[in-house]
C-alpha cells in the first residue's frame, strides 16, 4: 500500500516589506524580538503586481531567481510574469461571467462582453484544475456555477433605508427571474428590479438634504461621554496613546512615542545631509516623491502605447536643482539611490520645490541584466525595504542623486518600444 503525503499547513504571515528578504535570508519578523525561519521555495502570483509594486524591487528579482518555481496567472506580460517559470493566461473582467464592484454609495454590475480569447481561462477554473491534479475534487473546490454565484450576490446586495435605520434588499428577484437564470433561490422584494439593474449596470444611492444617511463621527460620545465611551482604556480621546505605542513595539519593526513627537523617517529629509546642523548635503541630496501618475492606475495600463505617448514617464525636477547639475529639460538622466538606479528623460518645472524630485509610481520595470539599471523608471527600484510601524512600506522614503546619462545606448521613447512578450525575456 502507498501513503499519500499531506503537506503541512502553516499560518505564517510575512509583511510585504520583508517578503524578498525572507526568501533570500530564510527568516522573517514574527513580533518583537522574534525571528522565525522561512524556507520559501515557490512564488505564485494571481492578480496584483507584487514584484513591481513592492519596495526593494531589485531584491525581489533576486528572490524570484532563488526559489525553485514561480507561477503567474495573468492576461498581460507584466513584471510578475517576466520573472516566472510558467505563465498561465487568465481572462480579463470583460471575458468573465459577471462581477460586482462598488463603494459606499454605489454598486456596479459588470457582465461579460466577449468570450474568452485564445487559451485564457478563469482563475477559479485554473485553481480547480490544479486541485484535480493534486487529487482534490473540483466539485468541492468550485461548488457553485457562475450563474449561481451571480444570483447569490444579487440576492445578498442591500442598501440602507432612507432614514438610515434599516437595511433593505437592493434587487427584486421574481420566481420568473430565478427560472430564467437557471439557479436555486427564493423570490424577494427589493428597491429596484433585476431588469433595471441589468439595463443600467449601476445603482447609486439617491441623496437629499436632511436624509438620514449622513454620519457624524463620535456623535454619541460627544452627546453623552459616560453613556457612550470610546474603545480606549480611558473611554475618551487619548493624546497619550500607550496602547498604540505598545502595539507598534510588539509588531517588531520600529517603536513610536506614546505622545506626539517628531521622528525623522528613514531616508527622509534629514538623510539628504551629511551634516544637518551645518547644512552640508550628502551623496543623495534630493528627496524623491513617488506620484500616482495619469498614465496608469498604479501599474495597470502601463503597457498601453497610447497612454505611454500621452504621458511620458518623466523625472521631475526644479530648475534650481537642474541648473546646479548642468541639466536641461529633455536630457536623459540617471537617478541613483542606495538601492538601485533608473534611467529617465528629465522634465524641468517650477511646480516642484527645490530639493524635491518626483517620479510616477507603477512603471513596468525593465532592468538591463548587464548593468542592473532600470530603463523604465520603476520607482521601487529606488525604494528600499523599510518596514515601519505595523509594516508600512516607505514608498516616499527615498533619497537620490541625479546626473546626466552618458551611456552609448540611447533611451528610446516608451511608446516606441515594441509590445512586451515572453519571447526574449530573461
Amino acid at each position: 500500500p502507498s501513503m499519500r503525503r499531506v503537506p503541512r499547513r502553516t499560518t505564517a504571515r510575512i509583511n510585504n516589506s520583508e517578503l524578498w528578504k525572507a526568501v533570500l535570508e530564510g527568516e522573517y519578523t514574527a513580533g518583537e524580538g522574534e525571528r522565525r525561519k522561512a524556507d520559501l521555495r515557490a512564488i505564485i502570483h494571481d492578480g496584483a503586481s507584487a514584484l513591481n509594486q513592492t519596495s526593494g524591487l531589485l531584491m525581489g528579482i533576486e528572490a524570484h531567481r532563488k526559489v525553485e518555481f514561480v507561477l503567474t496567472l495573468k492576461f498581460v506580460y507584466n513584471t510578475n510574469a517576466r520573472y516566472s517559470d510558467i505563465v498561465l493566461p487568465v481572462t480579463t473582467r470583460w471575458e468573465r461571467h459577471s462581477y460586482f464592484k462598488g463603494n459606499r454609495d454605489h454598486l456596479i454590475w459588470a457582465r461579460k462582453v466577449v468570450e474568452a480569447q485564445h487559451e485564457a481561462r478563469d482563475d477559479s477554473w485554473v485553481g480547480a484544475e490544479l486541485g484535480r491534479r493534486l487529487g482534490l475534487d473540483p466539485a468541492e473546490l468550485l461548488p457553485l456555477s457562475p450563474e449561481q454565484e451571480e444570483f447569490n450576490q444579487l440576492a445578498g446586495a442591500w442598501v440602507v433605508s432612507p432614514d438610515g435605520r434599516e437595511r433593505e434588499n437592493l434587487v427584486t428577484l421574481t420566481a420568473d427571474d430565478i427560472e430564467k437564470m437557471g439557479v436555486q433561490g427564493q423570490p424577494q422584494e427589493g428597491r429596484i428590479s433585476l431588469a433595471e439593474f441589468r439595463e443600467k449596470g449601476i445603482y447609486v444611492v439617491p441623496r437629499s438634504p436632511g436624509d438620514g444617511l449622513g454620519h457624524v463621527a463620535f456623535a454619541d460620545f460627544r452627546r453623552d461621554p459616560q453613556g457612550h465611551p470610546l474603545p480606549t482604556p480611558s473611554g475618551r480621546f487619548e493624546l497619550h496613546g500607550q496602547d498604540l505605542a505598545d502595539h507598534i513595539r510588539s509588531v517588531g519593526f520600529t517603536r513610536i512615542d506614546p505622545s506626539p513627537v517628531y521622528r525623522p523617517s528613514a531616508e527622509g529629509y534629514e538623510e539628504t545631509f551629511d551634516d544637518f546642523e551645518e547644512g552640508l548635503k550628502g551623496p543623495h541630496p534630493l528627496q524623491l516623491i513617488t506620484l500616482h501618475y495619469r498614465r496608469r492606475t498604479h501599474s495597470v495600463f502601463d503597457n498601453v502605447a497610447w497612454l505611454r505617448e500621452a504621458f511620458p514617464q518623466e523625472f521631475i525636477m526644479n530648475p534650481v536643482d537642474a541648473e546646479a547639475r548642468g541639466l536641461a529639460n529633455g536630457d536623459t538622466v540617471l537617478v541613483e539611490s542606495r538601492h538601485g538606479t533608473v534611467l529617465r528623460p528629465l522634465f524641468v518645472t517650477e511646480r516642484i520645490m527645490p530639493g524635491v524630485v518626483a517620479l510616477g509610481e507603477g512603471a513596468w520595470a525593465d532592468v538591463d541584466p548587464r548593468t542592473g539599471v532600470d530603463r523604465a523608471g520603476a520607482t521601487n527600484v529606488l525604494n528600499g525595504d523599510h518596514p515601519t510601524g505595523q509594516g508600512h512600506q516607505g514608498w516616499n522614503t527615498c533619497v537620490v542623486q541625479v546626473r546626466r546619462y552618458r551611456g552609448t545606448d540611447p533611451l528610446e521613447a516608451d511608446w516606441r518600444q515594441p509590445p512586451r512578450t515572453p519571447r526574449g525575456a530573461e
